[in-house]
């Protein structure tokens, strides 16, 4: 239950919006943002949002972004501290006391920069998730977040500065952190990383709207798609599921000792997610079970298991493994879906059986269709970003008018990742409307319900 909650937590409370959106409605995030014609640089590429290979270094970037920490503990955990962050990043920028806020951070986040900019993250910790299983702890990954708010903070000084160059900077140590939490072999980190980026996005929004920003479409062109691949936590899934069944042997029978320990091991994991179901009561109404027994042996031989090495596992190792391979079926039905598109996601997994209670390791799975949601909902806020850029670049070769249609824009403009089809668009005047409609099942939740009011301003 522990792991479950807290993948719920995170699906809550990570941002999607910056302090511009307007709070009004039940069900609809309004974004009002006025904005200036910028043309793109020249040349087109001159900024970039993560760091450029000519800017990095050989090296472990977890190990460097964890010594930031060191000898800054004040920094980042004093109370006082910790109330002047929460502060800073909530009052308008022209109130930011831009003197206190000069050198934000120093050292610790010279660091940060410094490890964004390193090669090759290795988080060292396969062999503990081999060992761990679902008792995986994500210390680090906690650790990892405590940088980003010390670093929006130095990003909004940056921007209250105009002094856009140095805050890109920041931008692209903030989405390389969320890259490389991403290459975290777990789907909780994924969705970190995911919220990491989220936040600077808030900071970008927010420095688009200032006279002055450069044009960022080409910048924003350029991020890989999806920004945080959530791989490498697919895969560690399955790790973990097959570390949790560790303990069985579908090759030859198995001896009461080994059976006990096998159960004991199950059931202290299913305490560890569930709280208090009892692994081991399920165990023994299932082993009592003659039919139960008989149909579950059936399905092991179908499942390609030798018939005569099965007709001689007792009843409890027949219950047992029929159970992995349960749970394995059910998993990988809903894991292959992941890496598609998102409308084909939502429709195969809410085309797949509703979960079983009766199968106590179907709880060890968690929504995989949250996870890929949030993994969109960036996704959209790219797009969108786009396009308000593509609409500024209009502007600045049309004497500040918008276009009558996306499709008048002079480059792409994407298509909103959860439908697949362009994003709602109207002007009224010198303000245009881009509408994001909510995905099925999310049509009262306003995070999911967007619309952005962008001004021109001349």
């Amino acid at each position: 239950m522990a792991r479950l909650l807290f993948v719920c937590a995170l699906l809550c409370v990570w941002p999607i919006c910056s302090p511009g959106q307007d709070s009004a409605g039940d069900t609809e995030t309004i974004v009002r943002l006025t904005v200036q014609p910028m043309a793109a640089p020249v040349p087109a590429l001159k900024y970039q949002l993560l760091p450029e290979l000519r800017e990095m270094n050989p090296g472990n970037p977890i190990q460097g972004y964890l010594k930031c920490f060191m000898e800054q503990r004040h920094f980042f955990f004093d109370q006082a501290m910790m109330q002047k962050r929460e502060k800073w990043l909530t009052m308008p920028l022209h109130e930011l006391p831009l003197q206190e806020l000069q050198d934000y951070g120093g050292t610790a986040l010279r660091q940060a920069d410094y490890a964004a900019r390193l090669d090759a993250p290795d988080w060292q910790i396969l062999l503990l998730a081999k060992r761990d299983g679902a008792h995986f702890i994500l210390s680090d990954v906690q650790q990892l977040r405590m940088l980003v708010e010390p670093l929006k903070v130095r990003f909004r000084a940056r921007v209250a500065e105009q002094r856009f160059d140095e805050a890109l900077t920041t931008a692209k140590t903030m989405f390389a952190l969320a890259r490389h939490i991403g290459e975290h072999p777990t789907v909780i980190a994924d969705l970190v990383g995911i919220a990491c980026a989220a936040h600077a996005f808030n900071c970008l929004e927010e420095m688009i709207a200032e006279p002055g920003c450069p044009n960022l479409y080409w910048a924003l062109t350029d991020l890989p798609s999806p920004l945080v691949d959530m791989h490498k936590g697919v895969q560690g899934e399955r790790l973990m599921g097959e570390v949790e069944f560790a303990f069985l042997d579908s090759s030859a029978p198995m001896s009461a000792a080994q059976l006990e320990k096998a159960v004991s091991r199950e059931d202290e994991t299913l305490q560890f997610l569930e709280g208090n179901r009892r692994f081991k009561d399920w165990v023994q109404a299932h082993v009592s079970n003659e039919t139960a027994v008989r149909e579950a042996r059936q399905r092991l031989i179908e499942y390609g298991l030798s018939a005569e090495k099965v007709k001689d596992f007792p009843p409890l190792q027949v219950i047992l493994l029929d159970e992995k391979r349960e749970f394995e079926v059910r998993r990988d039905d809903a894991l292959k879906w992941v890496a598609l598109p998102y409308p084909q996601v939502e429709a195969g997994l809410s085309a797949l059986p509703p979960p079983d209670d009766k199968s106590p390791h179907w709880k060890m799975l968690v929504s995989y269709l949250k996870i890929r949601k949030a993994q969109a909902r960036l996704d959209r806020r790219i797009a969108l970003l786009r396009c308000m850029e593509a609409l500024r670049l209009y502007a600045a070769a049309n004497d500040g008018k918008l276009p009558a249609r996306l499709d008048d824009l002079s480059v792409p403009v994407p298509a909103d990742p959860f439908t697949g089809k362009p994003f709602g668009y109207e002007t009224k005047g010198q303000i245009a409307i881009l509408r994001a409609p909510p995905p099925r099942g999310e049509e009262n939740i306003k995070p999911y319900n967007l619309r952005y009011e962008v001004t021109i301003k001349k």
